[in-house]
């Protein structure tokens, strides 16, 4: 009897870590799922896009990650509400280039947590030119890490999913944008993207 307690004792405390574990991802994705359904909607088009309503969306998904670090769509999501403000804010290339900084640091938790999804590395690759665009219109000199790490972000996404179209428009269209940056490494890898858009009959 005397080995009996300690194994109830261990036994309650593993259990009650499961169910903690449980209740903070069962109310992660409750939080996460109507703003996550209106970033959906938005990109349907069926779905205005409000900024007020895009501002409480970003604090529904900071809350639901606040339960549940470990969710690999939450921060995606977040990174998609950052590339919709920078949108919104074309008149300001500064707060553009700092929703911009905020989507490639969603868009590297996502990987972090799931580094096999071509569609992240496409996203991180397409912030990371945008954000050189950005600093370029501004006088600013290239961002070395940066386009190393938008150069290792389109190799990963050709390789993870070479076929997918939407993947394929986004490396096709950065690919041409800085070519001339590019390794010779990274413009083959440009060079058989295009060759399979135009197999797929993409518009390149």
């Amino acid at each position: 009897m005397g080995f009996g307690l300690p194994k109830k004792i261990i036994f309650t405390l593993l259990l009650v870590s499961v169910l903690v574990y449980l209740t903070r991802v069962g109310m992660a994705d409750f939080l996460r799922l109507e703003p996550c359904a209106y970033v959906d909607a938005i990109k349907k088009g069926t779905a205005r896009l409000d900024p007020a309503e895009l501002d409480k969306t970003r604090e529904r998904l900071k809350l639901a990650r606040s339960w549940d670090a470990g969710n690999p769509v939450i921060p995606e999501y977040q990174a998609q509400t950052d590339f919709m403000l920078a949108q919104l804010v074309g008149f300001s290339p500064e707060l553009q280039a700092k929703f911009l900084r905020e989507a490639i640091n969603n868009l590297q938790s996502a990987i972090a947590l799931r580094p096999y999804s071509a569609y992240l590395w496409a996203a991180r690759m397409t912030a990371g030119s945008w954000l050189l665009d950005i600093d370029e219109q501004q006088g600013k000199s290239v961002d070395h890490a940066e386009l190393i790490t938008l150069s290792a972000s389109l190799r990963h996404a050709a390789v993870l999913d070479p076929w997918n179209p939407a993947i394929l428009q986004q490396i096709v269209k950065v690919g041409k944008l800085r070519y001339s940056e590019f390794s010779d490494e990274v413009k083959t890898a440009v060079d058989e993207s295009v060759i399979r858009a135009k197999h797929l009959s993409l518009k390149v």
